[in-house]
């Protein structure tokens, strides 16, 4: 249980720590980094122990649609009454992200961060914000028209190393698996068999030097992503931010912000980890 639950500590500075490090560090430590994902202590199988709580207010998940159809021209409630798969939904709704906020570090600090509040400051600072509000926003969206997914920061093993990188797994009912998005650096991941990836079959992938493909999203093909350098950056950058990870066990929203009479955030005792030696299955759990 140590191993899974981490200390508030390293959640703050989760909270603060930022992607895109540098092209040569990122690539120069390349074999480095999946020679550190080859030889880390392996996860304790079969010792499920969580299981993530579903605390979606619908109420809310309504206010967000209205919300959204008003004053951004996006329908939600057709999206989620069409016949789109969950993961053409899913890229529908993270192209919608991508599209309109470009990645960049905030100019200012929000204490309150949901779907509403980072629409708004986008469109007052149009040049964007980090991976982490990318995701929270999507995170909202997606729960809005109950896609069920959480946002995750993948961290480094260097504990010196601030870049680390938040993206979503969104829950694929019809293939029963987790696959990650990444609206903030407009990609997703596939297999051989073009099957969208999670990011344990990710981190499996480079163990067992099994290849994989990063693909950009649509309407993304002239983006610095999808350049050969581009493409080939995202292969070390993964390697590197594979190795923990943390999230939120419970579906929710306002996940960000909320906080209680002593001014300790609500979320926090959700809040954990999963390193190399912990239970992978409980912080996978659907």
């Amino acid at each position: 249980m140590k191993k899974f639950f981490y200390n508030i500590l390293i959640a703050a500075f989760v909270l603060t720590c930022v992607s895109c490090a540098s092209t040569g560090y990122v690539e120069k430590n390349y074999s480095k980094n999946v020679e550190l994902l080859k030889t880390c202590e392996p996860y304790a199988a079969g010792t499920k122990t969580v299981q993530k709580e579903y605390l979606v207010d619908e109420q809310r998940a309504r206010e967000l649609r209205e919300y959204f159809k008003e004053n951004a021209g996006l329908d939600l409630d057709a999206l989620a009454a069409s016949d789109k798969s969950t993961w053409e939904k899913s890229v529908e709704l993270a192209v919608f992200v991508a599209k309109n906020i470009p990645h960049d570090n905030q100019k200012r600090f929000l204490k309150e961060r949901n779907a509403i509040t980072l629409w708004e400051y986008s469109r007052q600072v149009p040049t964007g914000f980090n991976c982490r509000w990318h995701s929270t926003l999507l995170s909202e969206l997606l729960l809005s028209i109950g896609i069920r997914n959480s946002f995750i920061t993948c961290l480094p093993y260097d504990k010196n190393d601030g870049d680390c990188h938040v993206v979503n797994i969104v829950w694929l009912p019809e293939l029963e698996k987790w696959a990650m998005i990444d609206s903030d650096m407009v990609e997703y991941v596939t297999g051989e068999d073009e099957v969208p990836l999670s990011l344990q079959e990710m981190r499996e992938y480079i163990q067992n030097d099994i290849p994989f493909t990063v693909n950009v999203l649509p309407g993304f093909e002239d983006s610095w992503v999808a350049q050969p350098s581009g493409l080939e950056y995202m292969q070390a950058y993964w390697a590197k931010n594979l190795y923990w990870f943390q999230t939120y066990m419970v579906y929710a929203f306002d996940l960000e912000y909320a906080y209680d009479s002593d001014g300790a955030r609500v979320s926090a005792k959700y809040y954990a980890s999963l390193l190399p030696g912990g239970d992978d299955e409980a912080f996978w759990s659907y």
